[in-house]
């Protein structure tokens, strides 16, 4: 089996681009039009293998412009790469970007500039009032933070204790999930927040240790939890957790940690579609790695706008258009994650599970 790596996935890029220039060499006016992509490499190899189905499947013809350096948290460097991407005319939308403080920095740009902006999982509530042009592939974060306490059957019959990643995503979600407790009578015995770059988590295994939760609801992601697990089991070997969707990773969904048996998880989108697993599957098979809901729905997002420019052409508005229309007078567009149509915020239904980490089937093996 070969084996996705950066080299392989940017050679794939590069040298359709080079195909395409020598196409287009002495017709300009004819070059591909281009959907930039502001992610990290799993968002890219997804756009890399939706653009090779819509030509394999006799759709438009598109490039990517792939800016893999920005897609970090920083509002400068986001802002600086939204602007380099919306003063491209041949740009005609932009997947992006990786998280929800990037992608709300850059939307000012997009809506300015008129550039239809889609981010794959962008969850920040203040998304929906991003602007006309943002639209996401996930439902907000208020969703999510009722999904996860839902799944917990008493919750005034649990010590509950909440650790947040201490930025946005983090943050956030924290104000939410405790407001749902509180809604439903149950109060934290403990609340705090780590920092995602901590090579030490003895403060937060200690601080857990003192406060004897029996759930910990885990508002963060899997790469710093790998780093206490060992001593948070020594300390509390009965501790249930439950963690939100950035826990997901490709080490999670490919069960190589045993760091994370019996961590139960929210996915943003539902596994059990045929579609779905079907691309999965796929993915694993030309690279080796587990495909990330980032991934998943940044595949959709390049082949919704496939269908955009197949129907009205590679024109900004009209793309703004045709996504406004969908499920208001157009039928919704059917992707691996099922129907996408967006409200007049530019959100998307959302649609949650709850699977648990070494134990569920990986992602396209089936059920």
């Amino acid at each position: 089996m070969s084996g996705w790596s950066s080299s392989t996935v940017w050679g794939w890029s590069l040298r359709g681009g080079v195909a395409l220039l020598v196409t287009v060499a002495g017709c300009a006016e004819h070059a591909p039009p281009r959907i930039g992509l502001v992610l990290g490499s799993e968002g890219v190899r997804a756009a890399e293998l939706a653009v090779a189905d819509l030509q394999a499947a006799g759709g438009p013809r598109v490039e990517l412009r792939a800016l893999s350096g920005a897609y970090g948290s920083s509002a400068q460097i986001a802002l600086q790469g939204a602007e380099s991407l919306a003063v491209d005319p041949g740009v005609i939308a932009v997947v992006g970007h990786a998280n929800s403080s990037a992608s709300l920095a850059a939307s000012q740009v997009y809506n300015a500039r008129r550039v239809v902006q889609i981010a794959p999982t962008t969850t920040s509530p203040l998304y929906s009032q991003a602007g006309p042009y943002s639209y996401r592939l996930v439902g907000s974060d208020v969703h999510q933070a009722r999904f996860l306490v839902g799944r917990i059957a008493r919750p005034t019959a649990e010590r509950l204790a909440v650790v947040y990643a201490n930025d946005d995503y983090g943050r956030s979600l924290r104000g939410m999930v405790v407001a749902e407790l509180a809604a439903r009578g149950a109060r934290p015995v403990y609340q705090g927040p780590y920092a995602e770059r901590e090579t030490d988590g003895t403060e937060v295994v200690r601080a857990l240790a003192a406060a004897a939760p029996t759930m910990l609801l885990w508002l963060g992601r899997s790469a710093f939890f790998s780093r206490i697990a060992d001593s948070l089991h020594r300390a509390l070997p009965d501790l249930q957790v439950l963690a939100t969707d950035g826990f997901g990773s490709e080490t999670v969904g490919m069960g190589k940690n045993p760091r994370f048996t019996g961590v139960r998880y929210v996915r943003l989108v539902d596994d059990t579609l045929p579609a779905l697993r079907a691309l999965r599957a796929r993915y694993i098979a030309l690279g080796g790695v587990a495909m990330t809901d980032q991934a998943v729905l940044t595949y959709d997002a390049v082949m919704l706008l496939g269908a955009a420019i197949r129907d009205v052409g590679p024109d900004r508005e009209a793309i703004r258009r045709w996504l406004d229309q969908l499920g208001r007078g157009r039928a919704p567009f059917v992707g691996a994650t099922g129907a996408i149509s967006f409200t007049p915020e530019g959100d998307r239904a959302p649609t949650y599970v709850l699977v648990t980490a070494n134990a569920d089937p990986a992602p396209g093996a089936g059920r």
